[in-house]
């Protein structure tokens, strides 16, 4: 039997958006940059003299204004992850789970056992399960060798073990 705490949740979108965001936004790399007028390579020397050629004054040819200069205002390595309480997080995952639980996507069983390390057993496991694209197994405390070793080279498996349990009880 499902535990209606975690099973039963009523379905708030605002929620799912908020978590899904958080995890999106925390997975950006920030590693973009540009160079401010200081770190373009140059001479500070001023290019040509101030009056009498009928050009526009310039004092560097590092500036933004010339090609190959500087960048004002540009993007520098930054995180950017947002903050999301945990009782938001594991709220989120609640609900998740729920929804999968409605559709009648979520299968849970009490002992899996793999007979051996064989791809093409967990392979023709999953076969026999209709509509199914992608694979979440979860294994309570350490994961099981012959399973990992049944699943490691099936793209649509993913195998975690279960440290989220101890989220779902508070």
């Amino acid at each position: 039997m499902l535990d209606g705490d975690v099973f039963d949740v009523p379905i708030r979108k605002d929620i799912v958006h908020r978590v899904v965001r958080w995890q999106l936004v925390k997975r950006q790399q920030g590693t973009h940059s540009t160079k401010t007028i200081s770190e373009v390579s140059g001479t500070g020397r001023k290019p040509y003299k101030q009056k009498g050629t009928g050009r526009a004054r310039h004092g560097t040819l590092r500036g933004p204004q010339v090609r190959g200069g500087a960048t004002m205002h540009g993007p520098k390595p930054r995180s950017h992850a947002i903050k999301l309480q945990k009782k938001v997080r594991h709220l989120g995952l609640k609900i998740a789970l729920s929804a999968r639980t409605d559709e009648g996507k979520l299968l849970v069983f009490e002992d899996l056992e793999v007979p051996s390390h064989k791809t093409k057993n967990v392979v023709s496991y999953i076969s026999q399960m209709e509509d199914t694209k992608k694979v979440l197994l979860v294994d309570g405390g350490d994961i099981d060798k012959k399973l990992k070793l049944a699943t490691q080279n099936i793209h649509y498996v993913n195998v975690l073990p279960s440290i989220v349990s101890e989220c779902l009880a508070f």
